[in-house]
């Protein structure tokens, strides 16, 4: 059986991933696409619409669904 394990982690630039969902400013979004930038920022797409430039040393608190085997 497989089920999903939400881990609350802080992310920042490079280790950000798609499908994390990311909390700005009170509102939570989910990372529909990102590109790499110079410097070391992406630019993330999120869900709502928005796209916001995250700086390499800015962290953001994410929520992360991961697969969890689970043996009976």
């Amino acid at each position: 059986m497989r089920n999903e394990v939400v881990a609350i982690t802080t992310v920042y630039a490079h280790t950000v991933q798609v499908g994390d969902v990311v909390n700005l400013d009170g509102t939570e979004s989910r990372v529909t696409n990102m590109f790499a930038m110079d410097g070391g920022r992406k630019r993330l797409h999120l869900a709502n619409g928005q796209a916001v430039t995250l700086d390499a040393s800015t962290p953001l608190i994410a929520k992360r669904a991961t697969a969890a085997e689970i043996n009976r």
